[in-house]
């Protein structure tokens, strides 16, 4: 089986990156691969509870992340150090995530057949 990592790193507005990832993991599940969603940097914004994008008019794609495991992604990792640089506890985001280190997070991407970041 295919291993494919799709990471996270921008914030989750400002562009369609978020959103585009988001639906490139759930397409890819259905393709029989094992998927990795990973957050670091400014992508772990994407993870924050109870965002109101409407005030910039737009759509929250937040609540997708829920369904992750539903499709079948059941490795989502969060860099601890990006974690703490955000100044975000964990209690403020989803609970979807496994908190990790640097390391593993390179590991994970090392060992992966296909990476997608945008």
């Amino acid at each position: 089986m295919k291993r494919l990592s799709v990471i996270f790193n921008k914030a989750p507005y400002g562009s369609q990156a978020g959103r585009e990832l988001l639906d490139i993991a759930l397409m890819a599940a259905a393709f029989d691969m094992e998927i990795s969603a990973i957050f670091i940097e400014d992508g772990i914004r994407q993870l924050l509870n109870n965002q109101q994008p409407d005030i910039l008019h737009m759509k929250s794609h937040s609540p997708t992340f829920k369904a992750m495991e539903l499709y079948g992604i059941e490795t989502v990792l969060i860099d601890r150090d990006d974690l703490l640089k955000q100044n975000i506890a964990q209690e403020q985001l989803l609970e979807v995530a496994k908190i990790t280190s640097g390391d593993v997070i390179k590991g994970h991407i090392a060992g992966s057949d296909f990476v997608f970041m945008l």
